[in-house]
């Protein structure tokens, strides 16, 4: 069986915000990041079984900053029941980490919050093989992923909230911003925002549609404005929770 190594957490008195001084490792394609041990060799056996050989396995959020350090852009793997996954995918996602989330079945209602972090994909633990690899693919080739099922639980918890909020849109003349949150996205709209999930600049997503980069801001002005979102991934995290956008 291929070899998995273990880091240590730094020694007491060393700041992590300090060079290593060591070459990065450009062999590393993924690291495991997990405190739950049980949890950490179920994940391993199948990140093995999937074809990622080379891992990294962060028991503390410490270690996983440290080999984020050394590795050149590996892919991050955490998980376990919600919220102690928080710390690891606070760690990859301040290192600029495109993270995949495995939730315990309990945790399922935490997918949104771990999108909301940062998070590039937010799975059920028990994952098959196959599954795991064409996530890790989707998520390194910069798209977001969810369970299906979990799609449809998000969009029947955002219809009930679309409809509690419902008398306090009417109440206000229309200018409240709940009412800016209960519209739903046009196709171009959302045809815009599948590509901003991808990674496609403003630029890019105006030669793909054959418009000006100016319609393209146009666009996603009226996205951010109907998904109360301030940036491009707070957008894409709204829409998948809504259910307006499926990667």
């Amino acid at each position: 069986m291929p070899q998995t190594r273990e880091a240590r957490p730094p020694t007491l008195g060393r700041s992590l915000a300090e060079p290593t001084g060591r070459p990065k490792r450009r062999g590393v394609t993924a690291i495991l990041a997990a405190a739950n041990e049980p949890f950490r060799n179920r994940v391993l056996e199948r990140l093995l079984a999937a074809g990622y050989e080379d891992l990294e396995v962060a028991p503390l959020p410490t270690a996983l900053a440290e080999l984020l350090r050394e590795s050149e852009q590996p892919l991050v793997v955490v998980g376990g029941t919600w919220p102690e996954p928080q710390p690891f995918l606070r760690v990859a996602v301040n290192a600029g980490a495109l993270p995949l989330v495995l939730l315990e079945s309990s945790a399922l209602a935490a997918e949104g919050e771990a999108l909301a972090m940062g998070a590039r994909a937010a799975l059920q633990s028990d994952i098959s093989v196959s599954s795991l690899a064409a996530a890790l693919a989707a998520v390194d080739a910069g798209f977001i992923v969810l369970e299906p099922s979990a799609r449809a639980l998000i969009l029947s918890a955002n219809q009930d909230r679309s409809v509690d909020s419902g008398g306090s849109r009417t109440g206000d003349g229309g200018g409240s911003r709940a009412g800016a949150v209960g519209r739903p996205l046009t196709a171009r709209e959302r045809q815009i925002l599948s590509l901003v999930a991808g990674g496609t600049s403003n630029k890019g997503i105006a030669r793909a549609l054959g418009v000006s980069a100016n319609t393209v801001k146009f666009h996603l002005a009226a996205v951010f404005d109907k998904l109360n979102a301030a940036t491009r991934a707070e957008a894409v995290a709204e829409a998948i929770r809504r259910g307006e956008l499926s990667l």
